[in-house]
């Protein structure tokens, strides 16, 4: 496996995208605005390491800017992201002067690209189809990846950080099918529990 290791500009959040998932930011400080000006005239990428409670986590994603949606007359911005490769963050800098914002030493590792198992996708199909009205995307396996289908799970911030610490698609693989199984239960439940107040 390969490691590639680089500093890279940092915007922490609260958030941990996954691989291909994009979200929408509201950009007001000065420094963000900064980091996403010298994106757009550089056409570099930046990291958003996973932050809770002011703490710096160890891991977080590089994102590429995918497009400014609105520029608002106070000069603050809204951006649309997309999650590009998973960093192990080795070192925090607050502030990388002369810069307003802050950077981070980082290590790439490259991940060997994996079709989920066909179990792991016929769990996946009935979980969505379920979920769906029994319906499915009709890309929604294009190009499977085990973190295309994590992104058809709706997983939490510490959900998506335990799996993006595990070491191997193995473990990836094994904790998404655990994932799976507990919310088709929880349906399952929910559905009968339903069922029980409409007949009495």
């Amino acid at each position: 496996m390969a490691i590639q290791q680089l500093t890279i500009p940092m915007f922490p959040l609260g958030i941990l995208l996954l691989p291909g998932e994009t979200k929408t930011l509201h950009i007001f400080e000065d420094r963000y605005k900064e980091l996403i000006s010298d994106c757009l005239l550089n056409d570099v990428h930046f990291g958003i390491p996973f932050s809770q409670n002011k703490v710096i986590g160890k891991y977080g994603i590089e994102v590429k800017l995918v497009k400014v949606i609105k520029t608002y007359e106070n000069g603050e911005l809204d951006v649309l992201i997309e999650g590009l490769r998973i960093f192990t963050l080795v070192e925090y800098f607050d502030v990388l002067k002369p810069k307003l914002y802050g950077a981070g030493l980082v290590l790439f590792s490259e991940v060997i690209r994996e079709t989920p198992s066909l179990k792991l996708q016929d769990l996946i199909k009935d979980y969505i189809w379920t979920t769906q009205n029994n319906s499915l995307p009709i890309d929604a396996f294009d190009n499977s990846t085990l973190y295309s289908v994590a992104r058809l799970l709706d997983l939490s911030n510490k959900e998506k950080q335990e799996l993006v610490s595990l070491t191997s698609n193995f473990e990836k693989e094994n904790y998404l099918m655990q994932k799976i199984r507990l919310f088709t239960f929880i349906l399952n439940a929910e559905a009968n529990l339903k069922e029980k107040f409409v007949l009495n």
